[in-house]
């Protein structure tokens, strides 16, 4: 069965989309979605989602690019949230690619969710472009104390990846990687160890290549493509094919991998 560690169904560009969810996970014979909020505003349309399926999984977090948006309470209904519902934490991170001048905000903003996650006992998906070394140096100050985390559709340095598979972390590939200019990622994704591996879509954002796509999102108001979740298959068939793992053992390997990170929060036996 397919599992997709991180997306984001809420996400207002999927609104056309989410009708056809029934539908879609039972076709493609997804078992679990970890469905991630990026702020306060939309934390109430991931419950939406997971009263909606049963097989999303809601995370809940402050991504580094809202911060702006956050009110004065915003950890204290973060915290509402998580000890609501069986959930994840995430998305969180820290960003130079998005903005460079308030990464002291971010890693403050960051600490305190991480610091949360570990406090419930929690996984986290965390968001990482161009941070490496800051986020590095965060984690090992302040070390994971929960199942694990996901470093979603990881994009750091290989020299860094046994340091982070000490720390307990876990690596997610998305379609994205299947574009020509990304195929120097193998070589990272070869370093990884199988049993820390993760498949996403990261729908709406990180489309495949038009002609990996089976299932086509339109454009948004900025006619830049959406991702379509029905893409889940394409991703692990392109995942199968670039690290030469025939898809029965990628689908049972991800799932157990998957298990292992979410059971608290997934209902897995």
């Amino acid at each position: 069965m397919l599992i997709d560690a991180h997306l984001h169904l809420q996400d207002v560009r999927l609104d056309g989309v989410r009708p056809q969810m029934a539908k879609l996970i039972e076709s493609e014979n997804i078992r679990q979605l970890v469905v991630n909020g990026t702020r306060e505003g939309d934390w109430g349309k991931v419950v939406d989602c997971a009263d909606s399926f049963s097989q999303v999984i809601p995370s809940f977090g402050l991504h580094p690019w809202w911060l702006n948006e956050r009110s004065s309470n915003w950890l204290h209904h973060l915290e509402e949230h998580l000890t609501t519902f069986p959930a994840a934490v995430g998305e969180i991170g820290l960003d130079r690619w998005f903005r460079k001048d308030n990464i002291e905000e971010q890693e403050e903003v960051f600490l305190l969710q991480w610091e949360l996650a570990n406090r419930l006992g929690l996984p986290v998906s965390v968001h990482c472009l161009k941070a490496w070394g800051r986020l590095l140096d965060l984690v090992r100050r302040v070390p994971h104390l929960g199942p694990g985390f996901l470093l979603h559709s990881y994009s750091g340095p290989v020299e860094m990846i046994q340091e982070w598979v000490a720390m307990g972390a876990r690596f997610s590939i998305s379609g994205y990687f299947a574009h020509p200019r990304k195929a120097s990622r193998k070589k990272v994704f070869e370093q990884i160890p199988f049993d820390r591996l993760l498949i996403e879509t990261d729908a709406p954002d990180m489309h495949l290549p038009e002609h990996l796509q089976t299932h086509h999102g339109g454009v948004d108001h900025k006619n830049a493509p959406v991702n379509h979740p029905g893409n889940l298959r394409s991703v692990y068939r392109f995942v199968s094919g670039w690290l030469g793992c025939p898809m029965d053992e990628l689908e049972a390997q991800t799932e157990s991998n998957h298990d292992r990170m979410f059971r608290g929060v997934s209902g897995a036996a």
